[in-house]
């Protein structure tokens, strides 16, 4: 007896899954509609509301689910199919846009090309002025070097050249004292010539 009740059990088990496998999930694929709320109404009569998520508007009110269910469908693709008739509506204002823009933007990028080409031209302008400034202060540099070598070599010209004056003046002095002593030898031989003349004349007075 209980062998028995155990396989009716089974079998009943059995005919509920294989029942609830083909009765269709009407409540998941309520879920699946993100854009609304479904509610059921508990009472003697229980009843399923459908409403929209985002402004609670009623879309529908039924004891059938299925029937609730199907209003919701047909609601999401009325609103599919406004906002694809809001975007048809949008597109030749948008291919304008676009066209304007694209206009636009052949305008900009011919003013950038001029604007691009002036400051290339200008930078290589510049660049020729700063190879020009560049080579004008090497030569200035060469020449400044030029100067200070020279100055070195008038510096060493004037120290020896006061060297060589210095020697000059020494001969000068030197010179200058010579000269006294042999004025003065002079003098003293004129001196001695007189007096050996006078000495002279005496003699040959005396002679006489």
């Amino acid at each position: 007896m209980a062998v028995l009740t155990a396989m009716f059990s089974v079998a009943f088990m059995a005919f509920a899954v294989s029942r609830w496998m083909t009765i269709p999930d009407w409540a998941s694929e309520a879920r699946d509609l993100e854009g609304f709320v479904l509610t059921r109404t508990e009472g003697e009569t229980p009843s399923w509301s459908a409403s929209t998520r985002r402004t609670q508007e009623s879309v529908a009110t039924s004891t059938n689910m299925a029937e609730v269910l199907e209003k919701m469908y047909q609601r999401a693709k009325a609103d599919v199919d406004q906002q694809i008739q809001e975007y048809e509506m949008e597109i030749p204002e948008l291919e304008q846009e676009l066209a304007d823009s694209r206009e636009a933007s052949e305008a900009d990028s011919l003013a950038v090309k001029v604007r691009s080409d002036a400051l290339i031209a200008r930078l290589t302008e510049m660049d020729d002025e700063v190879n020009r400034l560049t080579a004008e202060m090497e030569r200035e540099k060469a020449e400044a070097q030029k100067i200070q070598e020279e100055r070195e070599r008038r510096r060493s010209d004037v120290f020896r050249i006061r060297e060589q004056l210095g020697e000059i003046e020494a001969d000068s002095f030197r010179a200058k004292q010579l000269q006294e002593q042999l004025t003065d030898m002079i003098r003293r031989t004129k001196g001695s010539v007189v007096k050996l003349q006078s000495r002279n004349r005496q003699l040959q007075e005396s002679v006489n």
